[in-house]
């Protein structure tokens, strides 16, 4: 029995994990492993580190979690809590917030990912690999958009390909300053800005997509915004 999930979701959960080639190891970031949601008011990480435990569980150890509080997870920076950091080499791709209803899925696929290679199309990947320029690309979404998965989904595998990128999914009813400061009235919205200003939450965009695109739509302007920075267009 399964404290989270139906047996229906157990059992596509343990098809999945049983899969994986290799085993996966991601970092999650609360504010207190003591009394959780009494350091910096994260109401959702209690429920985290339950989702982490229970996962793990049922991956039979396929997918386990370092599960750390602020001081130790201050070398990771994450910049909201609860933080999932993903198992890939710079731990460059992360999800803020309980990835619950539809975000649950790109939540899980991103481990298929890590352990069996992305599926983007081979001309995709080498443009992506192409990319020099480093980025933090955030995406906002909310539980209930039918559209966001896609997005997520395809911008994980990006982060996945190039680590020159920080990619990162926030879960804007639990985060909303950010996206209150970017002016989000629609979901998935994404905003690109520069590395250098990962610490200054609402950072001027080099470009924004606000609202659903498809994915060549997305690297192009991904592309363009390396141009920008680099100077080059």
């Amino acid at each position: 029995m399964s404290a989270l999930f139906d047996q229906e979701t157990v059992e596509e959960l343990k098809r999945i994990f049983a899969s994986l080639r290799r085993n996966i190891r991601d970092v999650l970031i609360v504010d207190s492993l003591e009394k959780p949601g009494t350091v910096l008011h994260c109401h959702s990480c209690p429920e985290a580190i339950q989702l982490a435990k229970e996962l793990s569980r049922v991956s039979e150890g396929k997918l386990t979690f370092e599960i750390l509080d602020v001081t130790a997870g201050r070398r990771y920076r994450p910049r909201y809590y609860p933080a999932f950091i993903y198992g890939t080499k710079t731990g460059n791709v992360r999800y803020y917030g309980l990835p619950y209803g539809q975000e649950f899925a790109p939540f899980i696929y991103v481990h298929e990912y890590l352990s069996e290679g992305i599926k983007l199309p081979k001309r995709v990947v080498e443009e992506v690999e192409s990319i020099d320029v480093p980025l933090h690309i955030k995406v906002f979404v909310t539980p209930e958009c039918p559209y966001c998965p896609l997005v997520v989904d395809f911008l994980n595998q990006v982060g996945i390909v190039n680590s020159n990128f920080i990619v990162e999914t926030i879960e804007a009813f639990e985060h909303p300053l950010e996206a209150d400061k970017y002016g989000v009235m629609y979901v998935p919205y994404i905003a690109i800005t520069r590395v250098e200003d990962y610490e200054v939450y609402g950072a001027k965009p080099i470009a924004v997509i606000p609202g659903y695109a498809p994915d060549e739509e997305i690297l192009e302007v991904i592309k363009k915004a390396s141009r920008k920075v680099a100077g080059r267009s």
